[in-house]
């Protein structure tokens, strides 16, 4: 079990290799943005995707441990799943859209 704050990053460390993975559960979810803005959610998740922009822009000062790492990483896995299905029907309507015209 690693209990070594992050906040601190050598090139090439294992630190810098945890902010990697860091940074791409953040972007993930952020690139999904317009997908997201299509579904019609709650403003309090667009609230949620702004915080989040704010937490990236300064996330070489958030201290955090490889266990906190892997709980965002199985919660980034789990929100793509749970995103799949409405996803797949907004595609669809795109589709029909295209075909239509």
């Amino acid at each position: 079990m690693i209990t070594t704050p992050l906040a601190w990053v050598e090139p090439g460390s294992m630190q810098e290799q945890r902010y990697s993975r860091l940074k791409n559960c953040l972007l993930t979810i952020l690139e999904l943005e317009p997908e997201l803005e299509r579904l019609q959610l709650p403003a309090v998740f667009r609230n949620e995707l702004t915080m989040l922009k704010q937490h990236l822009e300064k996330i070489e000062n958030i201290e955090f441990y490889e266990e906190d790492l892997q709980r965002l990483e199985m919660a980034t896995a789990k929100f793509l799943d749970e995103l799949r299905l409405p996803f797949s029907k907004t595609q669809s309507v795109a589709v029909k859209r295209r075909l239509l015209q």
